[in-house]
């Protein structure tokens, strides 16, 4: 049966990886993003990994020894002492968070006190998110895919939230 694993990969290696391991047949996934970078003289909208370090594959028992075997793997991800499952579920979010152009940052502190929210519209419908902050024009909620421990704070519209319970 084929599950979603993360993988650890070489510093700044992830696209390469990603289409080494489509090469050998394996289905894997680069959560990717854009962002405006300035240098001195220029500035370049810059496309870069999501989440530094990290390749999303779809494997099998059979398919991770020729997974490990590809330069530049380092591992799969552990979390509570387990390989990593990742749910289908937060694949299709975090496709869903690329596709639309969502602004998306990764945060590596837990969850802060704050109202759970209800996203009613739009590609992330049915998703729960806990408020960070808001700011005059939106709010921005966070986002968490437990199956690895990895928070992102996700800035999403207020028209697209809705209140559902106060957090104890």
């Amino acid at each position: 049966m084929n599950t979603w694993n993360a993988i650890y990969v070489s510093s700044r290696q992830e696209k390469k990886i990603h289409a080494k391991l489509v090469e050998k047949g394996i289905e894997a996934y680069v959560p990717l993003k854009k962002t405006l970078s300035q240098w001195s003289d220029r500035k370049k909208w810059v496309i870069t990994p999501l989440i530094s370090g990290y390749v999303f594959v779809q494997s099998s028992e059979q398919k991770k020894e020729l997974i490990l075997q590809t330069q530049g793997v380092v591992s799969f991800v552990r979390y509570n002492g387990k390989e990593a499952i990742i749910r289908e579920s937060e694949i299709d979010i975090l496709k869903s968070i690329e596709e639309h152009g969502y602004e998306i940052n990764l945060i590596s502190d837990t969850f802060k006190s704050g109202d759970t929210l209800h996203v009613f519209q739009g590609p992330l419908k049915g998703l729960v998110v806990q408020v960070l902050e808001i700011n005059n024009d939106d709010t921005v909620c966070a986002f968490v895919i437990e199956s690895i421990g990895q928070n992102f704070k996700v800035t999403l519209p207020k028209v697209v939230l809705r209140k559902e319970s106060k957090a104890c």
